[in-house]
C-alpha cells in the first residue's frame, strides 16, 4: 500500500544569536521594534530587493563611481552593506536577523566595487545623512558606519559634529586590526572620536574577539563573530567582525528611541547613552580599552 501520509519536513528557521544576547525579544515582547526611527546605513550598498530588506529602505544614494556614477543604483557588489543592513532592520519574516524589524533604512553607498572608499565620499554621506528629509517629513536617527579609515581628517570631523549637533547617534566599527593585546592601539576613524559609539565584538560565549580594535575610547562591545544575516541575491550568510558588532548597536539605538517616545522621554543621545551604559553588563577581567563600557543590554 503506498503511504500517503509522509512526513513534510520544514527547513528550520536560521537565527542571529547576536539578538538574543544584547535582549532585543524583551522589547518585541512589548511592541517596540524600531517603528518610527530611520537608520542611515553608509556602507557598500545594498541588495535593495531582499526580501527581509525591501519593505523597510526607504531611500538611497550612491556617491561611488560604479554604474557609470548612477546616483539611483546601491548596487553591493560587495555584500558587506546588505549584511549590515540586515543586522539592523531585516523584517525577521523567514529568519530571525535584525534587533530593530520595523525601523526604516536609507542606503548610502560609499564603498565601490573593489572594496575601497574615500573620506570626501563618506563625509558627503554623512552630510547627506543630516540633511535629509524624508516624504512625511522623517530625519535619520542614527547613522550606522560598518568602515572607517587610519588617518585623521578635518572635514570628516566636521561632519560627524554636524551630524551630532541635530541629535543623530552616530555608531561606528572599532576596526578588525587587533592582535590580541590591549597593551597596543589601533585606531580607525571615525570611531576613534569620543563623541562617536565606537563598537568592538564579542563571540557567542561573550568573549571579545582577538580581531578587534583596543584603545581608550572604545565605548561598547557587541555580537561580532559568525553572525547571520542577509547577503546579496537574497541570500543569507555568517559574517565575522566590528563591522557585525556595530548595527547590533544601531538597531538597539532603534528600539531606544521608539521605547522614549512612547514612554514621553526626551530621546536625546545623552538619555541614550546613559541608558546603554547603565544597562552594559561588564565583563571581569577585561580593561575598558577592550570592552569600553561593556555588552549593551537593552
Amino acid at each position: 500500500m503506498n503511504d500517503l501520509t509522509a512526513p513534510i519536513f520544514k527547513k528550520k528557521k536560521e537565527v542571529n544569536y547576536g539578538v538574543s544576547l544584547i535582549n532585543a525579544p524583551d522589547f518585541w515582547n512589548q511592541s517596540i521594534e524600531g517603528k518610527g526611527v530611520t537608520i542611515a546605513v553608509i556602507d557598500s550598498g545594498c541588495f535593495i530587493e531582499h526580501e527581509e530588506l525591501k519593505e523597510n529602505i526607504i531611500d538611497k544614494y550612491n556617491f561611488t563611481t560604479d554604474d557609470e556614477s548612477d546616483i539611483s543604483n546601491v548596487t553591493d557588489y560587495l555584500g558587506h552593506g546588505t549584511h549590515t543592513a540586515g543586522i539592523i532592520a531585516a523584517r525577521n519574516k523567514k529568519n530571525t536577523i535584525s534587533v530593530a524589524p520595523k525601523a526604516k533604512l536609507v542606503i548610502l553607498k560609499v564603498i565601490s566595487k573593489n572594496g575601497t572608499g574615500s573620506y570626501e565620499n563618506l563625509v558627503k554621506a554623512i552630510n547627506f545623512a543630516t540633511e535629509w528629509r524624508g516624504k512625511n517629513n522623517e530625519k535619520i536617527d542614527v547613522i550606522n558606519l560598518s568602515l572607517g579609515g587610519p588617518n585623521k581628517d578635518f572635514a570628516l570631523r566636521k561632519a560627524v559634529a554636524k551630524a551630532i549637533a541635530i541629535n543623530i547617534n552616530i555608531v561606528a566599527a572599532a576596526g578588525n586590526s587587533g592582535d590580541g593585546s590591549e597593551l597596543t592601539n589601533e585606531i580607525l576613524y571615525p570611531g576613534y572620536y569620543k563623541d562617536v559609539i565606537q563598537v568592538a565584538a564579542i563571540d557567542q560565549n561573550i568573549i571579545p574577539t582577538t580581531f578587534s580594535n583596543t584603545n581608550i575610547n572604545i565605548d561598547f562591545l557587541a555580537p561580532g563573530n559568525d553572525i547571520y544575516s542577509t547577503f546579496n541575491d537574497g541570500n543569507y550568510i555568517s559574517l565575522s567582525g566590528t563591522s557585525m558588532a556595530a548595527p547590533h548597536v544601531s538597531g538597539a539605538i532603534a528600539l531606544l528611541n521608539e521605547f522614549f517616545r512612547i514612554s514621553n522621554i526626551p530621546s536625546t543621545q545623552e538619555k541614550i547613552y546613559d541608558y546603554l551604559v547603565s544597562h552594559s553588563n561588564v565583563l571581569k577581567n577585561y580593561s575598558t580599552k577592550i570592552q569600553g563600557n561593556g555588552l549593551i543590554q537593552l
